[in-house]
């Protein structure tokens, strides 16, 4: 999938600008939800993923939707610290969020990678 541009969605300013490092060295642009950033995300390359923190995923519909709504194309990572690592129910809850993949905070680089089809 490898998208162009990265909408990063992180309350957390040192994992949000590791996560724009990661971004870049992959060759991919991070966009972050500030002011203007709507006008910047309409870019001619648009948002091709969301990396998203989910503080609480059973409660994370109304965000979701939210997002889903202002960028209907792009992938949506859920990154939380309240996913199981390697748990292997990934899937299923990717599947109950309705979102393309999971991620567990604390995730790496790899995981970044994999969740948004970068070969590393």
């Amino acid at each position: 999938m490898k998208p162009q541009r990265v909408l990063v969605v992180e309350p957390d300013r040192l994992l949000r600008s590791l996560v724009a490092e990661w971004l870049e060295q992959a060759g991919i642009h991070p966009v972050f939800p500030e002011a203007g950033f709507l006008e910047a995300a309409a870019g001619p390359s648009g948002i091709g993923a969301i990396v998203i923190d989910i503080p609480s995923p059973p409660h994370a519909d109304p965000l979701l939707r939210a997002w889903r709504r202002l960028f209907p194309d792009a992938a949506i990572i859920a990154a939380s610290a309240r996913f199981q690592a390697g748990d292997g129910a990934d899937h299923a809850m990717a599947g109950r969020l309705a979102v393309t993949r999971v991620l567990a905070k604390p995730y790496s680089r790899r995981d970044l990678y994999a969740a948004l089809g970068v070969a590393r």
